[in-house]
């Protein structure tokens, strides 16, 4: 913790998969009651996703070492893609990101994406085809949901700077390992910049 320019900032690891992620981001909520939460991490750009006006395109347009900010933020089941199982209907499947934050973190080339959070990081290329066409999603982040919801129910503020580190599919473990560091570096500095000038369209101070 410490400050950044006029903000008082706390960086806390949010835990690894959607379980540990929920649980660690609503502890870590209820005892610092933050005015806004930017979930800072990398994530796998899937070969086909949407382009800026919605329509399917044949690849998302992302590149490794690219930074994307969070529009929305889906839970993402790969059966229920294929029609083999559903979620239930008390199940809320997509957050909305706080529009402000998003718009002020959207700068210096950064784009507006969306999100799938999935259990499991996907390493087939045919899956990975399949959950980006059925639903949209431009990249896959294991925790994003998790946090998103947890910000949710405490009426928080919530987007997340990401670095994309490999693309989705069979090469993604091999590649996230090869690009991570500068993948995370990437989207730090691009968060940290935002911070140092004054973090354009977060809540103000009550």
């Amino acid at each position: 913790m410490g400050r950044v320019g006029d903000l008082f900032v706390i960086a806390r690891p949010a835990g690894i998969g959607l379980v540990r992620a929920a649980i660690g981001a609503a502890e870590e909520i209820a005892q610092t009651r933050p005015r806004f939460v930017v979930l800072l991490g990398t994530c796998g750009s899937y070969a086909v996703g949407v382009d800026q006006i919605g329509a399917k395109s044949p690849t998302s347009g992302l590149a490794i070492g690219d930074v994307v900010i969070a529009d929305r933020v889906m839970l993402v089941e790969p059966s229920v893609v294929m029609g083999l199982s559903e979620f239930p209907e008390a199940v809320s499947t997509t957050v909305r990101i706080d529009g402000a934050i998003s718009d002020g973190l959207a700068t210096s080339g950064a784009r507006r994406v969306s999100v799938a959070t999935t259990l499991a990081v996907t390493v087939d290329d045919a899956v990975a085809t399949q959950i980006a066409r059925a639903t949209g999603a431009h990249v896959e982040h294991m925790e994003a949901h998790a946090v998103a919801t947890a910000c949710a129910m405490r009426g928080v503020a919530f987007s997340a700077v990401l670095g994309v580190a490999n693309i989705v599919g069979a090469q993604a473990r091999e590649q996230w390992r090869a690009n991570h560091r500068r993948a995370s570096e990437a989207a730090a500095r691009h968060l940290l910049r935002w911070l140092e000038l004054g973090a354009r369209g977060a809540p103000p101070r009550l």
